[in-house]
């Protein structure tokens, strides 16, 4: 049973929970377990039962009976679960949890030899399911905190500290787990949540009083009211809430601590804002960043100054963005920004960054000097925008940006393509010559991204360098114009064979060999024909040393653009992970270099671009951003040649015009974010360590594992936990032998029956493969 569990602020009981709904899980058409057995030999888990039956109502324990506590013998815990005692009723769906503390898996089992007065539970194994580990055994608490499958805490394994645990463990089931990880648990740390920590206590009061005192007794609440007379100078039942939250307004001594608590995780108590939120602070000068209503008062101004840059001339727009940074930058550390709070705020970091960028439009003498500049610097205000589209969240917000936008980046996309038309009108050789093709090379494998737009391409080269990745923009220019059919051959080695057509069609160059438009699927076979390996999308396959290379294609950026429009932006993370995962795995593989291509970029503006009108007898088109032209070309649209047939003319809308109305992403005219197109190539950083298990077999308490790997120094280990060397349940790790093969032995019999991991390591220690086992199955 493998769940994934809280790693962030929920609680270990909220872990639990999420375990047993997993085990209740079943797969589609088959019935419902009628209940949910949790069988605890020791009742290790007892103390917890009182906290767990207010998280979970549909949870009732074997003992005396006492069904004010949801507790009672085996018969009454069989009438629970068949649903037969009317004062006790469940609602439909939901399935009983029964708590069999002092009763082991095993026993039930045991069939007949199982006790008499247990006997009534066995057939709920069937009709039923267990709660238990991968090995079949009883969930401990020590398994559960330690375990892969639960919280996978690293938990020392001294006696002191599985006592301390066990002694903690009313208080522990209450702690976000989101605290726990990250370090070593021993004895202390468990000791240290007996004795309180004064300000989290705090804190959890103010967030929600009536759960912090259920889970106190007298004695602990009167203990409460004293720490906090002692440290705070308050008393919780006389002062109440309001007083408190004063007092974290006041920045006072010891209240200066509550409060760096709380910045450190606001989550875990969310009424604390709504406390300050109904406060209003003593002193005038209390520190601003402290008041949620003073945040929610700036981000009010903010919203207003925001929806009047849309209608100011784009130098002042850019200006005032500048300013409007410049006034709450600050809010962006406040711990509302961190609560979702201070969208606006956030949201003026990237838009401060287009503002910078877009004061000026793209400069160059040449189309060369133009291009250069923008795949140096001037792809990084398309990333700004990008990075702005993606950041507003909610309608408002977006709607709003579209506003913002309009007023600082689209002028400079107008200004910036009317521009590059001059130049590349003035140069149309130039154009043609550097839009050239993509060639193979051994052991490159090329990634084909379609619609990789200059900026995504720099995401995707920052993402890769982090993973320590070699990594080597270029550019490239798109043909004209920039649409699929024409540019995609040019970004294959399939480009070599094809012609000039006087038939332009939809644009579509023919193969020479087989003298028929190209497609996809025939550009795919003649590179077949030319010995470069074509892996599906997500193919890896170690390199067969063809001179070639090899090809993949892999991206969704273009279809997603055309059927989301702004919303792209989005969905530019996912696919740039996805593409740094690709480029990762085919390295893995084997290839030497990655090269990722594309065809051809876009524009992308919110409300959709300028709408331009062009007579139809004069031209053809289905393009929103190019069409054919059929005779006299009105004066004011640019002209260039078809890159495949320079006798047929493609008429370009001046500047971002679109010949359609409302479209929000478009790409075939002429632009630098159309034609200037990135061209990576990405090599290992150093030459990793592959090793890789083939298999593992057992001989009583003896593993016997077969490896493959290209380095010296691989070890061998067998884990409970593959990332904690100190559970390895073997003498020491042992070094992979010339032969591929590695002996490991169990030396302590009680772990017969557990579920292991074998792992193999590098020469630092790293896991580089590993694969789950059974000690001593056959």
């Amino acid at each position: 049973m493998t769940t994934t569990l809280p790693s962030g602020p929920g609680t270990i009981i909220d872990a639990m929970r999420t375990s047993m709904d997993a085990a209740l899980r079943v797969p589609e058409g088959v019935d419902a377990p009628v209940a949910l057995l949790w069988t605890d030999a020791d009742a290790q888990w007892q103390p917890l039962i009182p906290s767990l039956q207010v998280a979970l109502p549909q949870l009732f324990v074997l003992g005396p009976y006492a069904p004010e506590r949801r507790t009672g013998p085996v018969i009454w815990l069989r009438c629970i679960v068949d649903r037969a005692l009317p004062d006790v009723t469940l609602p439909e769906g939901i399935i009983p949890i029964v708590y069999l503390p002092n009763v082991s898996r095993q026993h039930l089992r045991a069939g007949g030899d199982c006790p008499r007065e247990l006997q009534p539970l066995i057939e709920l194994q069937y009709r039923g399911a267990v709660w238990h580990q991968r090995n079949g055994r009883d969930w401990t608490v020590e398994a559960f905190l330690t375990s892969m499958d639960a919280l996978d805490l690293d938990l020392a394994t001294d006696q002191r500290t599985k006592e301390a645990m066990m002694r903690a463990l009313p208080v522990l089931a209450t702690e976000p787990v989101a605290s726990l990880r990250g370090r070593r648990l021993e004895a202390e740390d468990f000791d240290k949540l007996m004795v309180g920590d004064p300000a989290r206590d705090l804190l959890s009061w103010m967030s929600d009083g009536a759960a912090f005192q259920s889970r106190c007794d007298g004695a602990r609440w009167e203990t409460f009211r004293s720490v906090c007379k002692r440290d705070f100078g308050f008393d919780p039942e006389q002062d109440g809430l309001r007083r408190a939250g004063e007092r974290l307004f006041e920045s006072q001594g010891a209240w200066n601590d509550v409060w760096a608590r709380f910045c450190e995780a606001p989550q875990l108590y969310p009424g604390v804002a709504e406390v300050l939120r109904d406060t209003t602070p003593t002193d005038l000068l209390a520190d601003p960043a402290r008041q949620p209503a003073r945040n929610t008062d700036e981000e009010a101004t903010l919203r207003s100054s925001l929806g009047e840059v849309a209608n100011l001339p784009h130098a002042k727009a850019c200006s005032q963005i500048l300013k409007l940074d410049e006034a709450h930058a600050s809010r962006r550390a406040w711990v509302w920004a961190r609560l979702g709070e201070s969208p606006l705020a956030l949201l003026l970091e990237p838009l401060a960054r287009l503002a910078r960028l877009a004061d000026k439009p793209l400069g160059g003498n040449s189309l060369g000097a133009l291009v250069e500049t923008y795949a140096t610097e001037g792809w990084r205000c398309d990333r700004a925008a990008m990075d702005a589209l993606e950041q507003a969240k909610a309608t408002a917000d977006a709607a709003l940006l579209k506003g913002v936008l309009g007023a600082v980046y689209t002028p400079w996309l107008e200004q910036s393509a009317r521009h590059f038309q001059e130049l590349a009108a003035k140069t149309p050789g130039e154009f043609r010559k550097a839009a050239v093709g993509v060639l193979p090379h051994a052991d490159t494998c090329i990634i084909f991204a379609d619609g990789l737009r200059f900026d995504v391409a720099g995401r995707l080269q920052e993402i890769l360098e982090t993973r320590g990745l070699r990594v080597r923009l270029t550019h490239r220019l798109a043909p004209v114009p920039s649409v699929t059919p024409t540019a995609k051959p040019i970004a294959s080695p399939a480009h070599m064979v094809c012609e000039e057509t006087a038939e332009y069609g939809d644009l579509t160059p023919s193969l020479g060999t087989a003298g028929k438009p190209s497609s996809a699927q025939r550009l795919r076979d003649e590179m077949a024909r030319q010995g470069i390996e074509v892996l599906d999308e997500y193919e890896v396959s170690i390199p067969s040393g063809s001179q070639q290379g090899g090809w993949t294609e892999m991206g969704k950026l273009d279809s997603q653009g055309h059927a989301l429009g702004a919303g792209l932006a989005k969905q530019i993370t996912a696919e740039v992970e996805g593409l740094a995962d690709r480029v990762a795995a085919l390295l893995a593989g084997g290839w030497t270099r990655v090269r990722v291509v594309t065809d051809h970029g876009w524009l992308l503006v919110p409300g959709g671009l300028p709408k331009v009108e062009l007579p139809t007898y004069l031209t053809e088109t289905k393009w929103a951003r190019c069409a054919v032209a059929q005779g006299e070309i009105p004066q004011g649209f640019p002209v260039f040649p078809w890159h495949w047939n320079s006798q047929v003319q493609i008429v370009s809308p001046p500047g971002i015009g679109s010949f359609y109305a409302g479209m929000e992403y478009a790409h075939g005219g002429v632009s630098p974010q159309e034609c200037v197109v990135p061209d990576l190539l990405v090599e290992r950083g150093t030459e990793s360590v592959k090793a890789k298990i083939v298999a593992v077999r057992w001989r009583g308490m003896r593993c016997r594992v077969t490896v493959t790997t290209n380095a010296p120094g691989v070890k061998a280990d067998l884990r409970l936990h593959a990332r904690k060397p100190n559970s390895s349940i073997v003498v020491s790790a042992k070094d992979v032998e010339e032969s591929g093969e590695i002996s490991l032995a169990v030396e302590d019999d009680r772990h017969e029956g557990a579920a292991a991991i074998v792992v193999l390591l590098d020469a630092a220690g790293q896991v580089v493969d590993q694969k789950p086992t059974q000690v001593g199955e056959e």
